[in-house]
């Protein structure tokens, strides 16, 4: 009953600051996944988020909701599926959980409630679903972080952060670090076993997205050292807009665009007709890959799937 008369106090405080958010979403689920509870974990448990805010957590949360698709693959890796979930920047949980490589594994493994877009909140979605804890990243929610924690604790995530100290992070929101540290190790050691192998190569590889216009360069400098693989003499350090004729100029010897594959693959058919593009080796010797867009998360799933495609180019 106190459950139930909190409840109708948030609704009236929410019911100012809602608009045209009136429609529930569909199929809502009321159960609650399963979580390991193997591990000895101490509750209630304070947290120091990446937004500087310090979260008290009761209980060890069984119903989490996250305000951002790229965690599903943090809370699936550690075997603790939110109950609802946003999309990204663009659709909805329902397009990632449809579309993204990473999250092939583990379609039909847990109901999803949609809570619709990233970057327009419902309030009202994400009260209906009844969260023990809230997670996205920090920045995300400044606007309306107060409305937020009325309905649930909120915890924000550092996503500049490396994947090891994100994963930890979510780890600890679920009481589940040894677990986390463990499948750290192991994808560790996925990755290193494939850039001994990667490292013995000495093509050069250029890793792009684009905005319809121009190359806009994805792998850093970290991305590189990690997986041991040459960049391109003139390919930047950090994230840069690039012209055809400059990736020209480099001429690496394999190309992957990593962005959303109709995105992709119709900005290289508007560059076919180019002599510039067909005089780049990547091209003549059929060298151009296309990644999923999900591995632009850079999380721990999406390393282990970035290993193998790399492995996956270089036998080519």
């Amino acid at each position: 009953m106190k459950r139930l008369m909190g409840l109708m106090v948030i609704l009236v405080l929410l019911t100012g600051i809602l608009t045209g958010c009136s429609e529930s979403p569909a199929d809502n689920n009321t159960g609650t996944p399963e979580i390991n509870n193997s591990e000895e974990s101490v509750w209630p448990r304070t947290i120091q988020d990446a937004a500087g805010n310090t979260v008290v957590l009761e209980k060890q949360p069984e119903r989490i909701a996250i305000l951002h698709s790229m965690y599903l693959e943090y809370f699936f890796a550690l075997e603790t599926p939110p109950i609802a979930s946003t999309g990204a920047s663009i659709g909805n949980a329902m397009k990632a959980l449809e579309e993204w490589e990473t999250l092939k594994p583990y379609v039909g493994t847990a109901e999803i409630i949609d809570l619709g877009s990233a970057r327009e909140l419902n309030l009202e979605a994400i009260l209906e679903v009844m969260p023990d804890v809230i997670v996205t990243f920090s920045g995300h929610v400044d606007k309306i972080y107060d409305q937020l924690v009325q309905i649930a604790p909120v915890v924000q995530v550092d996503f500049n952060a490396p994947w090891q100290q994100q994963t930890m992070a979510c780890a600890e929101i679920v009481g589940k670090e040894d677990f986390a540290e463990a499948f750290i190790a192991e994808t560790e050691a996925i990755i290193s076993s494939a850039k001994k192998e990667l490292s013995s190569s000495n093509k050069t590889f250029a890793l792009f997205r684009t905005d319809g216009k121009l190359f806009i360069s994805r792998g850093n400098k970290e991305y590189y050292e990690t997986f041991g693989i040459s960049k391109p003499e003139g390919y930047p350090d950090e994230y840069e807009s690039l012209s055809l004729e400059a990736v020209a100029e480099m001429n690496p010897d394999y190309v992957a665009f990593q962005d959303y594959y109709e995105t992709a693959h119709g900005f290289i058919q508007s560059q076919e007709s180019s002599s510039v593009w067909q005089s780049m080796a990547a091209v003549k010797n059929g060298r151009v890959f296309y990644f999923n867009d999900s591995l632009n998360t850079f999380g721990p799933i999406a390393m282990r799937l970035t290993a193998e495609k790399l492995l996956e180019v270089y036998s080519e």
